[in-house]
């Protein structure tokens, strides 16, 4: 009884992601990634492909293939490039560094379930280790397969549309912040836009950056209008690179405002994002407990995310 009473636990959060085969007809880009690279005589698990970066090493790990639910289970990691933690003693408050030869490395792990029948991806996120952008590009450096990408499902579809291809805002309003300990090499961003934004609030050593912006249109073809892609793009790549409680940057409020309506409207908190508590040892959570908790989340949102499944053939 005392025992379990004593086991630490630790939370970990899962978010949901659908494949570039999701919205239109044809058999999902990653499904078939997938199928390539488990189409080996043996086949053995684990599957292993690694990949170098130009800052770090890259790991894609298949764990195993599960016929009955249609997936795959793994982890993709990565090689830390910063300094590292301490262990403290709990009892006497000395702390010592991590014992490590020259052959080690210390490595942040992202694990995955990807469901490839219903092209619907499941992954931990964990602020330190490798995004969904870097689980593409395995996919892509081991196969030569174009367009495998995945899009993070909102708990509002229609706040999502703001943001799409070819709309317009009038206005948004962003506050945010950066942790002390904020450490802007462990994301890769698509858009400009993105990265001055995040070099902004670096910048300021941890106080809020406010940033407004407004369009209006001019009768004139040269004239400015309202604000157009690249200014979407970097407000749904923040929104979806730092959701609430995910480590990196806090988004304290993000409003924006259409052309035809002035009314703000509220971007944040819009991923949807499971949390999940379980039992660690010495700092470590199991991996059956770690694929357990990500398959309790998704079944905890299972009615909602039917709508971003492709049917089963």
């Amino acid at each position: 009884m005392g025992t379990q009473a004593n086991k630490k636990t630790r939370r970990v959060r899962v978010g949901f992601f659908t494949g570039n085969g999701s919205k239109r007809d044809g058999t999902s880009a990653a499904k078939l990634a997938f199928e390539q690279m488990t189409t080996v005589t043996p086949l053995n698990f684990p599957i292993i492909y690694t990949t170098e970066t130009q800052n770090r090493g890259l790991k894609l790990v298949i764990l195993e293939k599960d016929s009955i639910q249609n997936s795959y289970f793994g982890y993709i990691s990565w090689r830390r490039d910063c300094l590292l933690p301490f262990i403290e003693d709990g009892e006497t408050g000395s702390e010592r560094t991590i014992p490590l030869n020259e052959k080690d490395s210390v490595v942040e792990r992202t694990y995955f379930i990807y469901y490839f029948e219903t092209d619907l991806l499941v992954m931990t996120l964990n602020h330190l280790g490798p995004k969904v952008g870097d689980f593409s590009f395995l996919l892509y450096n081991q196969t030569g397969m174009h367009n495998i990408t995945f899009e993070a499902i909102w708990k509002q579809e229609r706040m999502k549309e703001l943001l799409e291809d070819g709309n317009i805002l009038r206005s948004f309003d962003l506050t945010i912040a950066a942790p002390r300990d904020f450490n802007k090499s462990n994301y890769i961003f698509e858009n400009s836009l993105t990265k001055d934004i995040v070099d902004m609030v670096v910048g300021m050593g941890g106080s809020h950056l406010r940033l407004n912006m407004r369009g209006r249109i001019r009768p004139k073809k040269s004239g400015f209008n309202y604000l157009k892609t690249s200014v979407t793009d970097a407000i749904r790549e923040l929104i979806e690179l730092f959701p609430k409680g995910s480590g990196g940057l806090l988004i304290k409020r993000i409003d924006v405002t259409e052309p035809s309506n002035t009314t703000p409207k509220s971007l944040l908190d819009q991923v949807l994002i499971g949390t999940k508590t379980i039992i660690v040892n010495s700092g470590y959570p199991s991996v059956s407990d770690i694929r357990t908790a990500m398959i309790s989340a998704k079944i905890e949102n299972k009615d909602y995310l039917a709508q971003y499944e492709l049917p089963s053939s």
